[in-house]
C-alpha cells in the first residue's frame, strides 16, 4: 500500500527557500535536480526536520509540508536521544516548535504527549541549572527562557490536566522575580493554571507580580496573540495543495516527490495520513496486511479513519452487515503496529453485556475472604493507551452507555464502585460499530437503541457493499486462476444476495414491519453462503 503513494514536495520546497535564506541554496541544489535518488529525498527531509526547529520557520515549515510533520518530528525526536544521550539544545527547540504548532496541527499533540512521557520538561535547564551536574553545552544560539516558559504556557492551555501533574512545576517559582517581565508573564499564568486559580484570584495574584501598565500592556498583546493565530488558521487551511498524499498505479521517482517508503520508521502513511507506528510489522504481518485489496471506496473509507485517529476522535463505523467494518480497523491496526492484544481489544456487545465487563470487578483469591480488582477491558486500554473497538453498539444496554459518555466527552472514565477517575493515557483509541438493515431498496437503524444518546460525539463513518465492479477487483487481485469464471461467481454472488449490493438509498430509520420482516431471514449473505458449502 505504502509503495503506491506520493507526496508533491517541489512547490513547498520552493516556498520555503525563497522565504528562507540560510537554507535557501542547499534547497535550490535539489530543485535543479530532474531526479531525486533516495539519498537526496533523506537529505531533503532531514533538512526540513532540521529547519522546523529554527522558531523563525516553524510555522511555515508545518504550514507548507503538513503532511509529513508528523515524520518530521519523529526525526528530531530519534536524532535528540541518539547516542544514548539527550541533546538538551535540539531538546529545547523541538519543545518550542511543538508548542508554536500544537494549536493548528491535530497530530502534534498526540506526538508530544508521548514524547514527554519519557523526556525531560521544556523548562529542564532550571533543573540542570539548580544541580550539581556538568555543565551542558547548547549552541551558539541558545533558546531564550522566555521562549521556554512561553512553550510551556502553551501547552499548560492544551492539556492542564496532563502537564500539571506531569512537570514539577516548582522550580519555576524563582521566576516570578526575574527581571524579563516575558519570563515573569508566561510563569505566573502557568502557576496560575497550575494550581487552579479562578479569575478572581489570579487578577489578584497578577497585581502582586505586576504593575497597571504591564497588565495593560499583556492584555492587548494577549489579543494580538489571539488574532495571530486565527490569521495561522486560516493559512493552513487555505493551503490545499499539501493537505493529501497522491495514489498513483505506477511509481516513477521523478524531480519534486517524495514516496511513502522514504518517510521515517516511528511512522506510517496510511492512505496519504501519516500516523505513529507502535512497533515494527513484523514479515507475516506485512504479508497479511498485503493481502487486503485496497478499492476505491476501501481507500476512501480507510483515508477517512486514518484522519479521525490522527486528530485522536472516537469513531463509529456504520453499514451493513459484512461490508468490511471490522476488517477496516483491523487492517489499520495491523499497519501501525497493533495487529495483536493488548494493543487493540475487541468486545462483541450484546443485550447480556453490563458495565462490569468494560470497567472490571472483584474477584476472590485463594486466601479466604481476600478480594483483589481485576481491570476490565475498557479500563485496561484507558489506562495503558491501547485501541479498543466496541462492536455493535446499537445492542448496547443503558448502564454501558453511561459509562461511555464522560469518556467520549470529557476522556475520563469513571468506575463508580471504586470512585476513581481514570484518565486517557496517551495512544488510546475508541471505535466502535453499528448495524444498517435493507429493506425495500432503503436502509435502517435499529429503532430502540440507547446508543443514540452517543451520536454527537462520534466521528461517523458510513461504509456501503462494494459495487459489483470492486467485488470484481478484488477476486481477479486475490484470485487471478478463477479469472475466467469471475463473472459468473458474482452473477451468483449477487443473485443470493438479492438487491444488498444495489445503490442503497439511505434512511435513518424503517417501520417496524420491515425491521421484523428481516429479523426472520438470515441477517448475513456469508452466513448462507457457508450453508450452501457445508450442504456441498
Amino acid at each position: 500500500m505504502a509503495a503506491d503513494l506520493r507526496f508533491r514536495l517541489a512547490e513547498p520546497l520552493r516556498v520555503v527557500a525563497r522565504r528562507n535564506e540560510k537554507s535557501g541554496v542547499e534547497l535550490s541544489r535539489f530543485l535543479a535536480k530532474q531526479v531525486w535518488t533516495p539519498q537526496d529525498r533523506q537529505c531533503i527531509l532531514n533538512t526540513l526536520a532540521q529547519l522546523l526547529l529554527d522558531k523563525e520557520c516553524t510555522l511555515l515549515i508545518g504550514r507548507q509540508v503538513r503532511p509529513i510533520l508528523l515524520d518530521l518530528l519523529e526525526r528530531n525526536a530519534e536524532a535528540i536521544k541518539a547516542g544514548g544521550q539527550i541533546n538538551h539544545d535540539q531538546h529545547e527547540r523541538l519543545c518550542v516548535a511543538m508548542s508554536k504548532l500544537v494549536a493548528d496541527h491535530p497530530d502534534v499533540l498526540p506526538f508530544a504527549l508521548r514524547y514527554f512521557k519519557t523526556t525531560s520538561p521544556v523548562f529542564q535547564r532550571l533543573f540542570l541549572e539548580s544541580s550539581d551536574a556538568n555543565t551542558v553545552r547548547y549552541g551558539r544560539r541558545r533558546m531564550k527562557l522566555r521562549d521556554l516558559m512561553e512553550a510551556a504556557y502553551r501547552f499548560l492551555q492544551k492539556e492542564p490536566s496532563v502537564f500539571r501533574e506531569l512537570w514539577d512545576w516548582s522550580v519555576c517559582i524563582p521566576l516570578l522575580r526575574s527581571h524579563d517581565t516575558l519570563v515573569r508573564w508566561y510563569t505566573s499564568n502557568c502557576l496560575a493554571l497550575v494550581t487552579c486559580m479562578n479569575d478572581e484570584h489570579k487578577l489578584s495574584f497578577l497585581k502582586k507580580i505586576f504593575n497597571p501598565e504591564e497588565l495593560v500592556h499583556f492584555r492587548l498583546k494577549l489579543l494580538e496573540e489571539s488574532q495571530l493565530q486565527n490569521v495561522e488558521k486560516a493559512l493552513v487551511l487555505a493551503n490545499p495543495d499539501s493537505s493529501f498524499w497522491q495514489k498513483e498505479k505506477e511509481l516513477h521517482y521523478t524531480q519534486g516527490h517524495v514516496v511513502s517508503g522514504d518517510l521515517s520508521a516511528h511512522v506510517v502513511a496510511v492512505c496519504g495520513i501519516v500516523l505513529p507506528r507502535l512497533q515494527r510489522v513484523s514479515e507475516e504481518q506485512e504479508n497479511n496486511a498485503s493481502s487486503f485489496v485496497l478499492v476505491e471506496s476501501a481507500f476512501t473509507n480507510l483515508q477517512n479513519l486514518a484522519i479521525a485517529v490522527a486528530s485522536q476522535t472516537p469513531v463509529l463505523l456504520e453499514g451493513p452487515i459484512g461490508c468490511g467494518k471490522t476488517c477496516l480497523i483491523e487492517y489499520l491496526a495491523a499497519v501501525t503496529g497493533r495487529a495483536k492484544p493488548p494493543h487493540i481489544l475487541k468486545v462483541q456487545l450484546g443485550d447480556q453485556t453490563d458495565s462490569k465487563t468494560l470497567l472490571g470487578m472483584y474477584r476472590c483469591t485463594d486466601v479466604p475472604g481476600e478480594f483483589v480488582w481485576q481491570p476490565g477491558t475498557l479500563t485496561q486500554a484507558v489506562t495503558k493507551g491501547h485501541w479498543i473497538l466496541l462492536e455493535d453498539i446499537d445492542y448496547a444496554p443503558l448502564d454501558v452507555i453511561s459509562v461511555l459518555i464522560p469518556l467520549l466527552e470529557k476522556r475520563q472514565l469513571l468506575i463508580p464502585g471504586r470512585g476513581d477517575c481514570l484518565k486517557v493515557a496517551p495512544g488510546f483509541q475508541f471505535f466502535a460499530t453499528r448495524r444498517i438493515f435493507s429493506c425495500g431498496g432503503g436502509w435502517y437503524r435499529q429503532q430502540s437503541s440507547h446508543a443514540a444518546l452517543l451520536d454527537k460525539y462520534w466521528t461517523k463513518i458510513h461504509l456501503d457493499n462494494m459495487s459489483k465492479g470492486e467485488l470484481k477487483e478484488v477476486l481477479q487481485r486475490r484470485y487471478p486462476n478463477l479469472a475466467l469464471v469471475t463473472d459468473h461467481l458474482l452473477d451468483i454472488f449477487t443473485d443470493l444476495a438479492g438487491d444488498k449490493y444495489q445503490a442503497p438509498e439511505h434512511s435513518a430509520a424503517g417501520s417496524s414491519q420491515c425491521q421484523k420482516q428481516h429479523q426472520n431471514r438470515d441477517q448475513n449473505i456469508r452466513n448462507q453462503i457457508w450453508k450452501d458449502e457445508n450442504c456441498l
